[in-house]
């Protein structure tokens, strides 16, 4: 699985470099490891077995979240000349759709920016390929590993036509924003860079100014690609069966515009300002925010503390279920915060409780409510448990950083935004390594990591 994955964003990186003016030399070099990876690949598959246990597939799919970036961690350290920890940083913030980074981008050849945006592209699309690969080859339904990829959610009676439509929704969505950003006037190596980067919501720019460096249209082109990559899949899949009406009226969407134009409000608020150049600056970073993109057309690290915690909780609640987009999800931020209103509003009722709540014409149970509060729970648990080790870990190593830049950094890492406060680059290989580890939690929402831990400390128990 690995290897696949691997092996698709080094081919995706050479034929996206040769659309650049000149040639790289590390195109050829690129083919070859995409090459060996996928004969490797093909090799092993000869040891497949039929796997049926749930245990299994949750373990295999923890691994792969880790194994993935130091497989191409190994060869980028190598052509860029970083060292082991700093690569492997980068590609953990690749695969998972981060956007934080180590890298002037600047200075970096063409195919190093294409295989960037391509590892985004290729940990946040691609891997869709590879779970119907696997559902074939290892003769399992696919749920299970879609649930894993961040992807849980059955909108079809049949998950193999869900993963058919969602592969080609993807495809279509990929090339979409390439010819619009081609016609307000890309190259068209960026205009396949800014759509890896953009629609993955990673955030990972080819210049080190990024978005900030490009006029208007192209910047909302950029934003827009994000927003689509943000947006529930069931939007989508409506529109596929012409059901335009039922896509529009999505509640994810509502929420998703809604949400967007609701931190935009509060940032202006915290400015004072409302001029054209600060409306479109508080759009724009509310949108790459609430869709844990990571673009930015001003340094947020020069934000001040109520922008950064106003930041920081659009971070956290991020996107659409069932979207590239990370965080806990609007959808259940929303149904716990209707949840808790009508859990005070039966206060003063005889009763005193309600089991369910109804959110978007549904009834939520007691057991659903449960499991999404031991996810957000969890989540935040983690988040802040992150935050207190990076605070020691910077406190190890004399570096003076505040708190809410040490919140927003980790809040950041665990959403798959990119957004940073300054602090990665700063950061010391150990704090790195922590953030890695945050980005991979983030992506696998925590849950399935404590039980891969507890399943093998079980094992090595008995």
């Amino acid at each position: 699985m690995s290897l696949v994955v691997s092996s698709l964003a080094f081919f995706l990186a050479s034929l996206t470099s040769l659309t650049y003016p000149y040639f790289d030399d590390y195109v050829a070099l690129s083919f070859v490891i995409a090459a060996a990876y996928a004969y490797a690949a093909s090799r092993l598959v000869k040891y497949a077995i039929a796997v049926t246990n749930p245990a299994i597939m949750i373990k295999a799919l923890v691994l792969f979240w880790f194994l993935t970036p130091f497989l191409v961690a190994l060869p980028f350290s190598y052509i860029t000349g970083l060292g082991l920890i700093d690569s492997y940083f980068e590609m953990v913030s690749g695969f998972t759709g981060t956007g934080l980074t180590v890298l002037n981008p600047s200075a970096e050849t063409p195919f190093v920016n294409a295989l960037r945006a391509s590892s985004q592209w290729a940990g946040e699309v691609g891997a869709l390929f590879l779970t119907l690969i696997l559902a074939i080859v290892f003769h399992v339904s696919p749920t299970g590993i879609v649930s894993a990829l961040g992807k849980g959610e059955r909108v079809r009676p049949s998950m193999y036509n869900t993963l058919i439509d969602l592969i080609l929704i993807y495809l279509v969505l990929t090339i979409i924003p390439i010819v619009y950003m081609k016609l307000v006037g890309m190259s068209l190596y960026d205009a396949i860079v800014y759509t890896f980067a953009a629609l993955a919501t990673g955030g990972f720019a080819p210049t080190a100014g990024g978005t900030a460096d490009l006029p208007f249209v192209q910047q909302l082109a950029v934003i827009l690609t994000c927003v689509l990559g943000a947006v529930n899949f069931s939007v989508y899949l409506n529109l596929r069966y012409n059901k335009v009406r039922n896509a529009l009226k999505h509640p994810e969407l509502r929420l998703l515009i809604a949400s967007i134009l609701f931190y935009a409000l509060l940032l202006l608020f915290v400015w004072k300002r409302f001029d054209a150049e600060h409306l479109w600056s508080a759009l724009f970073h509310s949108a790459s925010a609430v869709t844990t993109s990571g673009f930015q057309i001003q340094d947020v690290s020069k934000f001040g503390e109520s922008s950064k915690y106003i930041i920081t909780v659009a971070m956290i609640v991020g996107a659409s279920a069932f979207s590239t987009g990370g965080g806990v999800k609007l959808y259940r931020a929303y149904v716990l915060g209707k949840s808790i209103m009508k859990q005070i509003k039966s206060l003063g009722t005889p009763r005193g409780y309600v089991s369910t709540v109804t959110v978007m014409g549904k009834e939520i149970t007691s057991e659903e409510l449960t499991t999404m509060l031991t996810v957000v729970a969890t989540y935040l648990f983690t988040m802040f448990a992150l935050a207190l080790v990076l605070t020691e870990q910077l406190s190890a190593h004399k570096v003076k950083v505040p708190s809410i830049d040490v919140i927003f950094e980790v809040a950041s890492a665990m959403s798959g935004t990119g957004l940073s406060s300054g602090l990665t680059a700063i950061a010391p290989p150990d704090v790195k390594i922590t953030l890695s580890i945050a980005m991979i939690l983030g992506k696998l929402e925590v849950l399935p990591f404590l039980f891969f831990l507890y399943d093998s400390l079980r094992s090595l128990k008995k």
